[in-house]
């Protein structure tokens, strides 16, 4: 009997020992990595969190950026020198024969100077279709030349969509 209890007292060691390396050589180093990895977590979110703060100013300036393109679209465009007018008329009489647009005149006004730059009104009257208008207004504003167009009349001129058209347009240049 005394060597059943002996044998249970080293059985019951063995077990404790197995239990006690299990322990110091499979669970604490598990729960070690276990901490780092919740260490991480929290620094990830931490970080996750403040680039979604900055991330969410993104869509703002996206339309922030678009506001500015709009009101500065036509800051690249030029002035041109007093000089150049000539070949600028030119330009707009030659879109206005490419649209098919007939009995032109061009009547350039007197400019008027303004702090940084002159402008040039010009009356131009033709006859037309609306969609040859469309097309030579859309030409107008791909110039390079900075122009705007001030005022617009059109009239019916008779049969076959053929209408009578003034364009009141501003040029403006440097006199340098």
């Amino acid at each position: 009997m005394r060597g059943m209890a002996r044998e249970g007292i080293i059985m019951c060691g063995v077990v404790a020992a197995m239990a006690l390396a299990g322990f110091v050589l499979g669970y604490l180093p598990s729960a070690r990595k276990l901490d780092r990895i919740r260490e991480d977590t929290v620094t990830v979110k931490t970080s996750l969190e403040s680039d979604g703060g900055k991330a969410a100013i993104v869509p703002d300036l996206l339309r922030q950026v678009e506001a500015m393109k709009g009101k500065y679209k036509d800051f690249d465009r030029r002035l041109p020198r007093r000089q150049e007018l000539g070949g600028f008329l030119r330009e707009i009489s030659g879109n206005l024969d490419q649209e098919n647009l007939a009995n032109q005149t061009i009547e350039p006004g007197k400019p008027l100077q303004e702090d940084l730059f002159f402008t040039l009104p010009i009356v131009m009257k033709f006859r037309g279709s609306y969609l040859s208008l469309a097309r030579f207004l859309e030409r107008i504003d791909r110039f390079e030349r900075l122009t705007r167009v001030g005022r617009l009349a059109i009239l019916p001129g008779g049969a076959d969509g053929i209408l009578d058209i003034t364009v009141q347009m501003n040029i403006y240049f440097t006199e340098s």
